[in-house]
């Protein structure tokens, strides 16, 4: 069984996780595990209190094979250590990595743009937070989610193509099912 770990830091964006955890968790049938900082839950934007199976440094997370970094303000605080380094290793190994929102700047600081196009909330942000990331160049001015090989980006405006885009890596083989959540969702902003 697939196995992915939501990264949720205090105030996580209900939006993003939603979106992508549940087309994961209830078309792709793919196990979901939540890491918070200290392994306590933490509270969204909205109030919804999430348990944690994890913290961010447990060495049992080198065991998942998707890693999901939902945004939250907390991220653009500053480098988290020993999240830039599972990721690093993570990507390394082949397996899906993927950050949505402020998310994204988790990925910034493992360099995991380095040389592949990506996304977030803009690229004068995205600098801003994470000053000389690698692979600056490579920013993609787009509404939707960014695929560049297993590294997945989004703003935090774009939780219905970031969902389908990484449960397009985890399931090619599930793209009718994912085309349809898209369209679902695109439903409400068809002309009418």
């Amino acid at each position: 069984m697939t196995v992915a770990v939501a990264f949720l830091q205090p105030g996580w964006a209900d939006w993003e996780a939603g979106s992508v955890l549940a087309l994961l968790r209830r078309e792709l049938k793919v196990q979901i595990e939540i890491a918070t900082p200290d392994g306590e839950p933490e509270t969204s934007i909205g109030g919804v209190l999430a348990a944690a199976d994890y913290r961010f440094d447990d060495p049992v997370l080198n065991d998942a094979d998707v890693f999901i970094l939902i945004g939250s303000d907390s991220w653009a605080e500053g480098e988290n250590k020993a999240v830039s380094g599972l990721l690093r290793q993570a990507f390394a190994d082949g397996k899906v990595v993927a950050g949505i929102c402020a998310g994204t700047t988790a990925l910034a600081h493992a360099g995991l743009f380095e040389g592949r196009k990506h996304t977030s909330n803009g690229q004068d942000w995205l600098t801003k937070t994470v000053t000389d990331y690698p692979g600056a160049e490579h920013y993609v001015d787009t509404p939707r989610a960014v695929s560049d090989g297993k590294v997945v980006s989004a703003s935090g405006l774009a939780p219905v193509t970031f969902a389908a885009a990484v449960a397009r890596l985890i399931a090619p083989e599930a793209e009718d099912a994912i085309a349809g959540y898209e369209a679902m969702f695109a439903r409400e902003f068809a002309a009418t």
